[in-house]
């Protein structure tokens, strides 16, 4: 009887036995998994890896383990505060280890907005310093001069900024040239002296692009526009392939379509215009507009200027035969060379058709410095 009430009492205890077995035996395994973890830091890592991104921060912004600011992997807090005092570093392990998940997502996430306006512009105005102050130390023929002089020597603080500006920003320039009959004099220069013009541009701003319009009057052989253009590029062989085909001629009466060839000039879709360099568009002509599209030129000058470009004019009007020249400037390319926030030039030797032509590119008022630059380039041919 006692032996059966012995056995009967330790049935009904076994299940607390059983429960408590198991207990020990999970608290064993868990320091088991423990060390094992700690001892081995690849283990670690990899654990640590697939934790996300927001667990590498407490409560009071503090970095955890694993967080983004854990140098070498390096852990702070609570997690540190559980780990072993003894622990030894750990040891460098080669294999990267594969980014989180969270991580990627957030690195294909969109980037933050661009700075403001005026942040890009001081930017752009410290990097039109720095780089008008190296231009001063560019010496010999690839730097557009003599050997042993310098591209800017001579020239004015001022202009030494503009050029400075111009190399950070980038030149976009478009030549609109009135290719009928009475420009054949200027045409065939270009031809001769676009080179020369290509390389004084392109010596002080060495990333300028060029196009360029050529337009003849309603009737003649460039079509319903009386224009063809070539857009604006790099390729200076291009554009010497385009002048070398133009051939003057047409023009029977006085007035041109100047308002067609500006509205292709002013294009950005025909021309490839990038609104983040300086643009300038040079006229090149002696005629007045077509009194139906008089209103059409003044005003795609006008929005030209608004948006930021510059036109400016040389009227070749002033290098006719004795007694035909003109003294002054011609009033409707006055007028598109003042909307189109330019200058205009009356050009009074054909010979010199081509320096006017670079001075149009850089403005009216570096005329003298562009005029050293040009002297250095004619001394060094």
């Amino acid at each position: 009887m006692n032996v059966r009430n012995a056995i009967k009492q330790v049935l009904r205890s076994a299940p607390a036995w059983l429960l408590s077995g198991l207990l020990h035996a999970g608290i064993i395994l868990l320091a088991g998994m423990v060390t094992w973890i700690v001892l081995e830091p690849r283990l670690l890592d990899r654990l640590l890896a697939l934790s996300p991104p927001d667990a590498g921060v407490d409560e009071s912004g503090r970095e955890l383990a694993g967080g983004a600011g854990a140098a070498g992997g390096q852990r702070t807090g609570p997690a540190a505060a559980e780990a072993p005092a003894a622990r030894p570093p750990a040891p460098v392990v080669a294999a990267p280890v594969p980014a989180p998940q969270k991580l990627m997502e957030a690195l294909a996430a969109p980037v933050a907005p661009p700075a403001s306006d005026q942040a890009l512009a001081a930017a752009s105005n410290a990097l039109g310093l720095l780089t008008a102050a190296a231009l001063g130390g560019l010496k010999g023929p690839a730097a557009g001069g003599p050997a042993g002089t310098g591209i800017l020597e001579g020239t004015s603080p001022g202009f030494g900024k503009y050029i400075g500006d111009l190399r950070g920003m980038g030149l976009d320039v478009v030549l609109v040239l009135d290719a009928t009959d009475s420009m054949t004099p200027y045409i065939e220069q270009a031809k001769v002296r676009l080179h020369a013009v290509l390389n004084v541009i392109t010596g002080l701003v060495p990333n300028a692009r060029v196009g360029i319009v050529a337009y003849k009057d309603f009737g003649d052989e460039y079509g319903p526009d009386a224009l063809k253009f070539l857009p604006i590029g790099a390729d200076h062989q291009a554009v010497r392939k385009f002048i070398d085909e133009v051939v003057a001629g047409g023009g029977g009466d006085i007035p041109e379509p100047i308002h067609e060839a500006l509205a292709a000039a002013v294009s950005a879709r025909r021309m490839g215009w990038n609104p983040r360099r300086r643009r300038v568009i040079i006229l090149v002509g002696d005629s007045p507009v077509h009194t139906s599209g008089r209103a059409a030129a003044y005003s795609l000058a006008a929005a030209f200027a608004r948006d930021g470009g510059t036109i400016n004019v040389i009227d070749t009007g002033g290098t006719g035969a004795p007694g035909s020249a003109r003294t002054t400037l011609q009033p409707d390319l006055a007028r598109i060379a003042r909307d189109g926030g330019g200058s205009a030039f009356l050009l009074n030797n054909a010979d010199a058709f081509w320096k006017h032509l670079v001075v149009s590119v850089f403005g009216q008022r570096y005329e003298q410095d562009v005029n050293i630059i040009l002297e250095k380039f004619t001394r060094k041919e």
